[in-house]
């Protein structure tokens, strides 16, 4: 057979089908979903029906904000000072009532010892405790006077004479022939401790 007498046709194949596209149908079904929602949502039918409900939430919420108020007011919390009272006793409280009272005790004992030696020592103690008070306090970071700088006359009454014995504290550290009288002594410890008092140390 010759190779040249064969012919092939080749006929190119094509699609008959009209059907529209499935995607179209499925984003047209979807658009008419979400119109159907939208427009339940915001019919008169269904606000009307939620109506009660918003009423019973707004009158909830309203007793609530008039619950706190009235606590707030009764327990005394809206007070500046008595919150900083709570805080001074919860951090003191962490720090041991029983422990200050022991370190005062051991500084009263030196004082009551007729030495100004001993009162001087009694009186760096007496500071020492009160700076320390002054960090639970959460004055902040620095020196014992950059402490009571931050510090108030509502927190501490007598602060002028804290500041005062502060000072004189610093002069006997600084000069240890300093020359202390027992008046100036009991002053100056006296200080410290109705300083102490006021803030419930003991």
């Amino acid at each position: 057979m010759d190779p040249t007498s064969t012919i092939i046709n080749l006929q190119p194949i094509t699609s008959s089908s009209t059907e529209p596209s499935s995607v179209t149908t499925l984003a047209v079904d979807i658009v008419n979903k979400f119109q159907e929602t939208f427009g339940f949502l915001v019919s008169d039918k269904l606000q009307h029906d939620i109506l009660l409900i918003k009423i019973l939430f707004i009158a909830f919420s309203v007793f609530c904000l008039a619950g706190a108020i009235y606590f707030y007011k009764k327990t005394g919390y809206l007070h500046l000072d008595q919150l900083e009272t709570w805080d001074i006793l919860k951090n003191f409280k962490d720090y041991g009532v029983s422990k200050a009272q022991k370190q005062w005790k051991k500084i009263k004992q030196n004082f009551e010892k007729d030495d100004p030696v001993y009162w001087k020592l009694a009186l760096l103690e007496a500071e020492k405790l009160m700076d320390e008070i002054l960090i639970r306090m959460g004055l902040g970071p620095g020196t014992m006077d950059e402490r009571l700088s931050r510090a108030t006359v509502d927190e501490i009454p007598n602060l002028q004479d804290v500041i005062r014995a502060r000072s004189l504290c610093q002069d006997i550290a600084k000069d240890p022939d300093y020359r202390l009288d027992k008046e100036n002594a009991e002053n100056t410890l006296g200080a410290f401790e109705k300083a102490l008092i006021s803030l419930q140390v003991f």
